[in-house]
């Protein structure tokens, strides 16, 4: 996934069941194509012909979206033009699940504006492949796979040779050399294809062809983290691998229809793609969500898929994303490079007409062009914290202001310089590096930053009089940074963008996390064919590269997808936390952030110890598994002695002490005080190929606040006598508490709101004003934790209520209810104009709303639902 620039999130793959009886419509939240829906088929009708001919026998009007092969995902997406008739549709013996088209966005990355970089023709040489003998001879300076000892397995002669890796995403820039120089068989990027066309926006007709090149950038940038060869800058994890690419967003617009992605996926999966990779997703969390349950399916079939974990890390703990929620699924978290790779325009200075010297500017804003300026600073302190932050009493026209990076934003800071006159802001920054700051100004015709030494170097001369002009040209190359300053003080650690788990089953999500930060790669040729971006959409490639290693050290044996999470997850490194800033903390980060930490790919591939599961969930305290096992099997060729412990991780809150409904953001409030284990047995020796079952007993801090909703998580450390690089470990977690304690809706949150007369009444009100049957009447509430299923019922007051409801008297359900699989946040609207969901309309007279809501962990067919009724309306 990306982060504030443009990234995906990740769908793999085909549907599942949304719905698991004939009475319910998955929507969840997030914006939907209205009239489209995704049927899925029972098994033994997997007919499409047959179900379009019991459309049209049945009177509905459908033109169909999609046809899914019935290997993966038997099932049809198709357009109708009236809602009421999904009733209708539900009744068919062939429809096992019925859910609307739903639409997915890009998630901009954090990092460099790579828009913004121009094309200047700095180009890598070269496109055949890096054979295994050039890879060994190569050195490779990448800090990312320096910190995760991919740098070693290339030394090995690791490559991913033999590889097919498919990415969904925006597309493949496949001209650069780094990249191949082509598209089809005998190039590295041999296979795919583009679903949509360039001008697809999400809702518009899909316009499919032959060639997915790549017009917006991240899928570019995706594809060399993989595979990039050939290039003086850039090597992909698995150089070697060929790619393929399913090309599912336009060039302007990141959003995409979830039917489009599961046909992407289910091509990927039937062109046999032996690892699927796809950085896009929607923070819902739900395993069965259709998002979530198609990954779990093409899982299933046998393809493992590397997921974004999302970058809502700011919007608290149990927040995980579709469809890195599903099950087996590889969900990664991102870790911040050590070092600060950078990607700068080039540009000359001069000191009283002296020589011109180099030097590089992130642009953020605007262009330099073709231009020759003085540069002016109000304060000559470099130490300076607010510079900029006030009004300038200078005329800086024809001038370019140079303002030191702190305190106040840098639109700020602009506003105050074009206030004086200047059309043009230089920024220094106040850490190593450079960074995109941030600026809109309209204004302002360009604006950039250069690292502290060189800002420091301009106001040493301005101190003493001397002036100092900066010249641009649009024709001047890139400038390449490469490794970059250290990273301080986030380097090594997870990056707080990451979101947090765990899924809404309490499933352990992210799985793993890998470089994910300040990562440099190839990008669109013609906007400089280099980019520096960070966010989980940069991780996941990372995970796919190391999953393809592993499987060609395997000699190409297929690996299960729980293998591959197994192999990621007991050979990582567990990380201390880190809250983004310089403080130094001495415990572990919960494992609802990190997974299992850090990848480490070297001991990934030399492991010889397997273990049978990839972490331990614990449930809550309703559900507890009181003595969960996994299995560990010597695959080396000695005996080894085994000695394991317990490592706990530091506990996160669901909420802050007195609160209950609302998750706080980033950083959660945390608890040091550590769960104990008790781990059966806890030293053993195993001979080659020799395995044994260990029992663990997690007993939670009863010092913990249940209230609050904890977190507790750790790691059972398993230390080999084989020496210090034979360490494992495998992680677990459960919540102190039951999850049905835990409220869904805010109370009072729920709201009438009508065209006729009336606005933001609460339920609570006396009886609302009447209205006219066609009028809509909208009603809002909002849910602070996740519910499976909810649904919005009208009851009769003064009229006969005609039907059961799953145990509520009622007349029917307001249109678009009920609904399955609803992330917290994502609010419960209904709209009501006197219509039911199906197609029958109301007679005049006094009615109630009935919102109802599964607990968390709850059946609502037991009882162990949350009910709020609105006061009394007439209608007619």
């Amino acid at each position: 996934m990306f982060t504030h620039n443009s990234v995906v999130l990740a769908f793999v793959a085909c549907a599942s069941a949304s719905i698991s009886s004939r009475s319910s419509v998955t929507t969840g939240a997030g914006s939907i194509v209205p009239g489209a829906y995704i049927a899925r088929f029972a098994a033994g009708h997997e007919s499409c012909d047959n179900f379009y001919q019991n459309l049209s026998t049945s009177g509905v009007a459908a033109v169909q979206r999609h046809a899914f092969p019935s290997n993966i995902f038997p099932g049809t997406s198709f357009q109708i033009d009236s809602d009421a008739d999904i009733e209708k549709i539900l009744s068919f013996d062939q429809v096992e699940s019925i859910s609307p088209v739903r639409l997915f966005s890009l998630i901009a990355p954090i990092g460099q504006n790579a828009k913004s970089v121009q094309s200047r023709g700095l180009q890598s040489t070269g496109g055949s492949k890096i054979s295994p003998r050039d890879l060994t001879d190569y050195n490779d300076t990448l800090t990312s796979h320096i910190m995760t000892g991919v740098d070693k397995l290339h030394k090995e002669g690791l490559d991913g040779s033999g590889l097919k890796i498919a990415i969904v995403d925006s597309g493949i820039d496949y001209t650069l050399p780094a990249l191949g120089g082509g598209f089809g068989p005998g190039y590295k990027v041999a296979f795919g294809t583009d679903l949509v066309g360039d001008d697809y926006l999400g809702t518009n007709t899909p316009v499919p062809d032959d060639d997915p090149m790549d017009c917006f950038g991240h899928g570019t940038h995706v594809a060399g983290i993989i595979a990039a060869s050939n290039d003086p800058y850039v090597l992909g994890v698995a150089p070697n691998a060929t790619l393929g690419i399913y090309k599912v967003f336009g060039c302007q617009d990141g959003t995409v229809a979830n039917d489009v992605l599961i046909s992407a996926f289910t091509m990927a999966h039937n062109d046999g793609a032996d690892i699927i990779s796809a950085s896009l997703g929607f923070p819902n969390g739900w395993p069965e969500e259709p998002f979530s349950a198609a990954v779990g399916a093409i899982v299933a079939a046998g393809t493992p898929c590397i997921l974004a974990a999302g970058n809502d890390g700011s919007d608290g703990v149990f927040y995980a994303s579709s469809a890195s929620a599903g099950k087996d699924v590889t969900s990664v978290g991102a870790v911040e490079n050590t070092h600060l790779p950078q990607v700068l325009n080039r540009g000359l200075y001069s000191i009283d007409n002296g020589s011109q010297i180099n030097f590089g500017e992130a642009l953020t804003w605007g262009s330099f062009g073709n231009i020759s300026l003085p540069i002016w600073a109000d304060n000559y302190d470099t130490s300076v914290v607010d510079d900029g932050c006030s009004s300038f009493n200078t005329n800086l026209t024809d001038k370019i202001a140079l303002i030191r990076r702190g305190t106040c934003t840098f639109d700020t800071k602009v506003s105050n310089a074009i206030a004086a006159g200047a059309t043009y802001v230089m920024f220094y920054n106040n850490a190593p590096g450079t960074i995109p700051a941030s600026v809109s100004n309209l204004e302002c015709a360009g604006a950039g930053m250069v690292d502290p030494e060189t800002g420091a170097t301009w106001i040493e001369a301005l101190a003493s009089g001397k002036k100092v002009v900066l010249s641009f040209n649009t024709n001047l190359p890139l400038e390449i940074v490469s490794p970059g300053p250290l990273s301080t003080p986030t380097g090594g650690f997870i990056n707080t963008y990451t979101t947090w788990g765990l899924a809404n089953d309490l499933a352990i999500k992210p799985v793993v996390s890998a470089p994910g930060g300040d990562i440099l790669s190839t990008y669109l040729s013609a906007a400089g064919s280099y980019a520096v971006m960070s966010g989980t959409s940069m991780a996941t490639p990372f995970i796919a590269g190391v999953a393809g290693l592993l499987i060609q050290s395997r000699g190409g044996k297929a690996l299960s997808p729980k293998e591959i999470n197994a192999a990621l997850s007991s050979t990582a490194t567990p990380l201390n936390y880190n809250d983004n800033s310089a403080t130094v903390y001495s415990y572990l980060t919960s494992v609802a952030q990190q997974g299992a930490g850090l990848v480490n790919a070297y001991a990934v591939i030399h492991a010889n110890l397997t273990l049978s599961e990839y972490n331990l969930p614990l449930n809550d305290t309703t559900n507890f598994v009181k003595k969960p096992t996994f299995i560990v099997k010597n695959t080396g060729s000695e005996a080894v002695t085994y000695s394991l412990t317990h490592d706990p991780a530091m506990n996160v809150y669901a909420f802050t002490a007195g609160e209950t409904t609302s998750i706080p953001a980033f950083p959660p409030p945390i608890d040091t005080q550590y769960s104990s284990a008790l781990i059966t047995p806890s030293s053993f020796t195993l001979s080659p190929n020799e395995q044994q079952e260990i029992a663990l007993s997690i007993t939670p801090s009863s010092k913990l606040n249940a209230a609050q909703v904890p977190i507790y998580s750790g790691f059972v450390k398993i230390t080999s006598s084989a020496g210090a690089n034979e360490t494992y470990q495998i992680p677990y977690a459960g919540v102190a508490t039951s999850l049905r304690s835990i409220p869904i809706v805010i109370p009072g949150s729920a709201f009438f709101n009508s065209a006729y007369g009336f606005t933001n009444v609460p339920f609570q009100n006396a009886t609302v004003p009447g209205y006219k049957l066609g009028i809509p009447i909208t009603m809002y509430a909002t849910n602070s934790w996740a519910t499976a299923y909810a649904r919005i019922d009208v009851v009769g007051v003064n009229v006969t209520n005609t039907v059961n409801l799953q145990g509520l008297k009622a007349v029917g359900s307001v249109p678009l209810f009920p609904q399955k699989w609803i992330p917290r946040n994502a609010g419960l609207a209904g709209a009501f104009n006197g219509t039911l969901a199906d197609g029958s309309v109301i007679k005049a007279g006094i009615y109630k709303f009935v919102v109802r809501v599964e607990k968390a962990g709850g059946v609502f067919a037991n009882g162990e639902v949350e009910e709020y009724s609105s006061r009394n309306f007439y209608m007619g």
